[in-house]
């Protein structure tokens, strides 16, 4: 059964429990590859998704966090920003874009950097968890650990920062809608 984009942001919930099913190569690299077709600032695309199966690094990332869901999802995608002034600029964008790209990230301090990095990330994170839904996985987004432990659980290096957390698995709950605040935030001017 296909859902629309609609259909598919109405009825994701956060899902803490999973079925003891692994989620096959296919599937998974379906879903990636949904995610990395993420908008990013200038297209630089800095941000990078790692998806974890190895029960040892999602433990690790249980010890960083307390989430059990992170222990026991089939799959655990670590959302990364890159943090420095992109290198790859080259291989992305046209030659021209890309010079003048670089030049602009070069003008950015380490803070600036990293915050446009994160945004980017968090991007990519929140497409996941549309394309998860798209093929009957369930997700848990989760922004509370210790980001620097889940970073060496994953042997990410120092010039990457943990953005976005999300434990992926075929749902073995049906969560209610927690609900939400009427016209939230919807502001037509200041």
């Amino acid at each position: 059964m296909s859902l629309t984009a609609a259909q598919v942001i109405e009825n994701r919930r956060a899902t803490r429990k999973y079925k003891d099913q692994d989620i096959s190569d296919d599937v998974l690299q379906r879903v990636l590859d949904l995610t990395c077709a993420a908008p990013s600032a200038f297209n630089a695309q800095r941000a990078d998704v790692v998806a974890v199966r190895d029960q040892n690094i999602k433990d690790a990332i249980f010890a960083a966090s307390g989430q059990q869901q992170h222990k026991n999802a089939p799959v655990v995608l670590v959302f990364l920003a890159r943090t420095d002034v992109p290198d790859d600029l080259e291989t992305i964008l046209p030659a021209e874009r890309a010079t003048w790209v670089g030049q602009f990230f070069a003008t950015l301090d380490a803070a600036s950097l990293r915050e446009t990095a994160i945004k980017d990330a968090m991007i990519l994170g929140s497409f996941s968890l549309i394309a998860a839904a798209s093929e009957g996985l369930a997700t848990s987004p989760t922004t509370g650990y210790d980001a620097e432990a889940v970073r060496n659980a994953i042997g990410a290096p120092e010039n990457r920062a943990v953005a976005f957390v999300v434990a992926l698995g075929y749902p073995d709950e049906n969560p209610a809608h927690p609900g939400r605040q009427a016209d939230r935030q919807i502001i037509n001017h200041y």
